[in-house]
């Protein structure tokens, strides 16, 4: 059996990278602009953003050390709604 791979699989997965990137940026200069480099890491990834407070969610919890994850869960844990931060994400 194959996997196709989707264009959500695809966004989930450009969304990630922007992520983890703008995380680890973060991680090497606390003072930087974490919604702007998110917004930035979006576009290298051909993606704008419209939505403010999704940006200022995923900033607050990459200042708050929390994992975002915009993979899917694994078959034996509970899913998330697509597009959020899924685990405890401080009650957002």
């Amino acid at each position: 059996m194959t996997s196709e791979r989707t264009d959500e699989d695809d966004l989930r997965t450009a969304t990630q990278q922007a992520v983890d990137a703008t995380a680890t940026a973060y991680t090497e200069d606390a003072s930087i602009d974490l919604e702007d480099t998110l917004r930035r890491e979006m576009a290298q990834r051909g993606m704008a953003l419209d939505d403010d407070s999704w940006v200022r969610e995923v900033a607050r919890a990459v200042r708050s050390g929390h994992h975002v994850s915009f993979q899917p869960a694994p078959a034996d844990e509970e899913p998330t709604t697509p597009g959020s931060l899924g685990g405890d994400n401080g009650g957002a």
